[in-house]
């Protein structure tokens, strides 16, 4: 889900009256089930969302369903979730992420018994891998998925062939990118080129891009204080200051995807959610071309996994319809799944094996973000870790903005991202 989002005040999600209307069994006069379901979004996948929804009532006349999309930024989503599943206010069904690692999930129906019951074999039916994040350590299975995102390392041919430098491969690693982007650098002002594009997603690569990790497999220690992750940091860093990529000011002046489709910049990291966008502004502009993102020096995790699923609430009094629902949307619906296939790969397996993998935008698939889920990390300051997340960004921006060694940005600022780690994990 995805990251790129227009900011929706919360007044203005108020206004939309979401109450705990999910709490009827019957929608007025109709006699109709009624269903209301929350998700999460905006732009693209709003669009889409809204399309899957649409298929689901054609396919259901029986149940009248009442959902809103609420946006994801400035908190939006969580202070909206937060509250109704403090109050017992919330909808039936609510869309989550499998990066919450289990904060909510006694607010959410064990689905394991509905899965018995139906005699489903997931595995036959979802996509690989994606039911297991959001089965608990004590086998509790809180939500069913729907989507799954990562990226691809985008860029224009044309830019590269100018300069004579070679088209990513892909067994680069983060220094051959950080090589070939500064062979890029000119001009100043509206006129200025870069290498490559600052990227939202860019905080959380840093990480990663030496073998690095936030916390351990367990979720019991904060590992971020490393010299892997310090490296990391230390390469965005030289990329911002040798203007090889641009520094927060210079991507305010220009949106920062527009610097890669106005051809202001050679390279773009580029989500699985926003690809048809980018494809259809680029259009003819330019010739360009997808790798995988660069490798890890350990062969370790080298992307970044954003996904989504939908849970029943506790307090849903239509858990018949809320199932049906959640079954139709994960696997149970082409029609719905080839909804959500427009900003990410669906949970449906036989969408995903066929019509995902075959869309086109621009001269590329989707080949390359199926390849690229194999070796991804799931979002790593998602959910449940948004805290030291926000910690994370002021180390980022002291070394991308104020020019500070990641030794100096750990110093000042790794106790307090520490403490909020143990917090969040209730330590």
């Amino acid at each position: 889900m995805l990251k790129k989002i227009l900011a929706v005040s919360l007044a203005g999600i108020l206004a939309l009256g979401l109450t705990a209307c999910g709490n009827s069994e019957k929608a007025g006069e109709t006699g109709k089930e009624k269903l209301v379901v929350w998700s999460m979004g905006a732009d693209e996948q709003k669009k889409a969302t809204e399309e899957m929804m649409a298929a689901f009532e054609k396919a259901h006349p029986e149940i009248e369903v009442e959902h809103s999309v609420i946006p994801t930024s400035d908190h939006v989503w969580d202070q909206k979730m937060t509250a109704a599943l403090s109050a017992g206010t919330g909808p039936d069904v609510m869309m989550m992420s499998p990066d919450y690692y289990g904060l909510y999930s006694k607010y959410f129906v064990d689905l394991n018994p509905y899965v018995e019951k139906d005699g489903i074999d997931l595995d036959s039916v979802i996509t690989e891998g994606m039911a297991e994040p959001y089965y608990r350590p004590d086998g509790k299975l809180e939500a069913m998925p729907l989507y799954q995102n990562c990226f691809v390392l985008a860029y224009n041919k044309d830019m590269f062939d100018s300069v004579g430098v070679e088209y990513p491969a892909d067994d680069w690693t983060w220094d051959d990118v950080a090589m070939a982007a500064k062979q890029f650098v000119g001009g100043e002002g509206a006129d200025a080129v870069y290498g490559i594009v600052n990227h939202w997603v860019d905080p959380n690569l840093a990480v990663i891009a030496k073998g690095g990790r936030a916390y351990s497999e367990d979720l019991k220690t904060c590992e971020i204080n490393s010299d892997a992750v310090k490296a990391g940091l230390m390469l965005f860093g030289d990329l911002v200051h040798s203007k090889a990529m641009p520094d927060d000011a210079a991507a305010k002046g220009l949106p920062k995807e527009q610097l890669f489709v106005s051809g202001h910049a050679a390279m773009y990291t580029l989500g699985g959610f926003e690809t048809k966008l980018i494809a259809d502004e680029i259009g003819d502009n330019f010739n360009w071309d997808v790798a995988v993102m660069p490798k890890a020096p350990d062969g370790g995790k080298n992307n970044l996994l954003y996904a989504g699923g939908y849970a029943m609430l506790e307090t849903s009094k239509n858990k018949d319809a809320a199932w049906t629902f959640l079954k139709e949307a994960s696997f149970g619906n082409e029609d719905m799944g080839k909804a959500v296939a427009a900003f990410g790969m669906p949970s449906n397996k036989k969408v995903a094996e066929s019509f995902y993998k075959e869309i086109k935008n621009g001269p590329i698939d989707n080949s390359k973000y199926l390849e690229g889920l194999s070796a991804a990390k799931l979002n790593i300051w998602g959910g449940a870790l948004s805290a030291p997340g926000d910690v994370w960004t002021q180390i980022w921006q002291s070394v991308t903005i104020d020019g500070k060694t990641a030794d100096e940005a750990m110093e000042e600022y790794y106790p307090a991202l520490e403490k909020a780690f143990n917090e969040a994990m209730n330590k």
